[in-house]
């Protein structure tokens, strides 16, 4: 059991439960930008990942210097959030106009969109400051085809925060926090 460098009542388990809530809240609102959500997710899988293997904390600055560092790293990353979101809704506007064959396209659709989430989430957790985004690309496709019992979890947990995410959007932030949380739990599985 983890204690998060605190004994007592609030120690063990909860304060990871704490802490991956906060930290849901931190990249919620680095993602607000749009152009810094998957730098945010990134920062917010590392930081997450390295508290649970030092069994500590973290602070506001650790997170903030670390999305620094992922932007840093490479500044392309700033614009695969906007290339998604712009492929996203000229589709969408697609099928409410009304394109011939939406039917069998509007479900290729959520499935391409769940793949991308997976093996999105699947590169954030590649990546490393050693490592180029390339290398973590790669690293994060093949994971999700060679783990398919891991990505199917993954995919369970992103399923699982639409539902949530459906019956009231101020769990918004705090469901970001959990989906990371199952994601750094895939990746801890893999490697034990």
């Amino acid at each position: 059991m983890t204690t998060g460098g605190r004994a007592g009542i609030f120690g063990g388990r909860f304060v990871l439960f704490a802490d991956v809530l906060y930290l849901g809240v931190l990249v919620f609102l680095a993602s607000l930008p749009v152009v810094t959500a998957f730098a945010a997710v990134t920062a917010g899988s590392d930081v997450l990942r390295d508290r649970i293997r030092r069994d500590g904390t973290f602070t506001i600055g650790r997170y903030l210097r670390r999305v620094g560092d992922v932007v840093r790293a490479q500044k392309a990353v700033l614009l695969a959030p906007v290339g998604v979101l712009v492929v996203f809704l000229l589709n969408t506007l697609a099928l409410v106009a009304g394109m011939p064959g939406a039917e069998f396209y509007r479900p290729m659709l959520l499935g391409i969109a769940a793949v991308g989430a997976v093996i999105g989430l699947r590169v954030a957790l590649a990546w490393s400051e050693e490592s180029s985004w390339t290398t973590a690309l790669r690293d994060g496709a093949t994971t999700a085809v060679r783990d398919p019992g891991g990505s199917a979890l993954l995919l369970g947990a992103l399923v699982a925060a639409v539902v949530i995410i459906g019956q009231t959007w101020l769990m918004l932030p705090l469901v970001t926090g959990m989906v990371l949380f199952a994601s750094v739990a895939v990746s801890l599985r893999e490697r034990s």
